[in-house]
């Protein structure tokens, strides 16, 4: 009898987007396919999974759910696609995620799933997961999933919109279910991106967004400013305050663009915020807020 148990299993493969692989990691180049790989170790740690095997251009890590296995995929895409590449040989990561049984003995059987995960690392800057992985994950992170084959496989094969899931070390807690609220008084408002959402409230005053992985809300974008701005409470409102380098924009649901740079404005009613960048008619990496 096994003692073996479900563990959710990622291939993170950095290939080149042309052909071959080899010199790619030299000490000329900065060691770019490491310095992704270490990327990769770090949001690991982040979203509670482990190192399995690391290669000279690869990493096989496991995770204990499959949201944050998916999440994590997510949050590694982001990170590695903001490093410089190599002249002419641009760097791609591919992640495929499965889910399955682990090993826990000498004498369990291995059922493949690693090598289904180092199989459907296919993809330049792709994530594909298999259909046990989509079954084991939250519904609001199962709208950004679509089917991508299931005839030639026999198994069925998803792909994510990594692009659409904004980068934060800590999206898997918006998608735990919450307590009863806690009553409010004095101003109020909710900030949502993707699926994470806060409140700024008298119990939590400050909200920090930001390119850094230790803000509240991370936007990894190269105008993002690290400490780009925050949104903060006091007696009698809720104020925007930016220092950062590209300034903050505000567009009310009046439409109205207001450009906040070192300086601050009161948040009232709803609409979004975009951080080193005009609005433009693109949603995409914009905050939504909301008073309550």
């Amino acid at each position: 009898m096994t003692r073996s148990r479900n563990r959710v299993f990622l291939h993170a493969r950095v290939v080149s987007a042309e052909s071959g692989n080899q010199g790619l990691d030299g000490a000329r180049a900065g060691h770019p396919v490491e310095r992704r790989l270490n990327r990769i170790e770090r949001v690991t740690a982040v979203y509670h999974g482990q190192v399995d095997q690391r290669f000279e251009d690869s990493m096989l890590v496991s995770f204990n759910s499959a949201d944050e296995a998916v999440l994590g995929a997510c949050e590694m895409q982001h990170r590695c696609s903001v490093l410089p590449q190599i002249l002419r040989r641009r760097l791609a990561l591919c992640i495929g995620i499965h889910q399955g049984l682990v090993r826990q003995r000498s004498q369990d059987i291995a059922d493949g799933t690693p090598e289904t995960a180092a199989r459907l690392a296919r993809v330049n800057d792709g994530i594909l997961i298999s259909r046990e992985v989509v079954e084991g994950i939250g519904g609001d992170l199962r709208l950004f999933v679509q089917l991508l084959d299931e005839t030639n496989t026999g198994m069925g094969i998803y792909t994510i919109d990594w692009r659409e899931i904004p980068s934060g070390p800590h999206g898997v807690e918006s998608l735990r279910p919450l307590s009863a609220p806690a009553p409010r008084s004095g101003p109020c408002l909710q900030l949502q991106l993707g699926l994470k959402t806060l409140e700024v409230s008298e119990h939590k005053p400050v909200v920090t967004i930001g390119r850094d992985p230790m803000n509240d809300l991370v936007v990894a974008d190269s105008h993002v400013s690290r400490n780009h701005c925050k949104v903060e409470r006091t007696a009698r409102e809720i104020l925007l305050v930016d220092s950062s380098i590209n300034g903050t924009i505000v567009v009310g649901d009046n439409k109205q663009e207001m450009l906040i740079k070192n300086g601050s404005a009161a948040l009232t009613g709803s609409g979004m915020i975009f951080l080193g960048r005009p609005f433009m008619g693109e949603r995409r990496g914009g905050v939504r807020y909301e008073s309550l």
